[in-house]
């Protein structure tokens, strides 16, 4: 009787579990991509391959449901991490970019990494830089 009375006393001293939040935002990331510049905090464009030369170039991304959490965007070129930029999300619906310098000697693969503090993944976008190729 007294392993009994033991397993019920470990069972009714658990705390119960919460009911989720129906109105809880899911962190993600809601939009990421290269840009050719931000109007109204807004991406121009959306691109994946840049033909000619560029002077500068943007990540944009749009998190939903971090507030208050660090956000890194890791710039990498030729499997190098050449760049991290860190945020801090300032609301439920947070818009951020960064952006980097070009030159015709940066030509190849860009990638950029969304990172949570963690050093999770949480996006991951490519952009492919040909500054001599002047073909659209």
């Amino acid at each position: 009787m007294k392993s009994h009375a033991a397993i019920m006393v470990a069972i009714l001293s658990q705390p119960l579990m919460a009911e989720p939040d129906a109105t809880a935002v899911p962190a993600d990331v809601a939009r990421a991509q290269f840009t050719s510049a931000i109007q109204g905090r807004e991406p121009a464009d959306n691109l994946v391959e840049l033909n000619g030369p560029a002077e500068k170039i943007f990540f944009y991304t749009e998190l939903s449901g971090m507030t208050d959490q660090l956000v890194i965007h890791s710039w990498e070129f030729k499997g190098e991490s050449v760049a991290e930029v860190r945020f801090r999300a300032g609301g439920p619906r947070w818009r951020l970019w960064s952006s980097k310098q070009m030159s015709p000697d940066m030509q190849g693969t860009w990638t950029v990494v969304v990172l949570n503090a963690a050093g999770d993944i949480l996006a991951e976008k490519t952009l492919d830089y040909n500054p001599d190729d002047l073909t659209f």
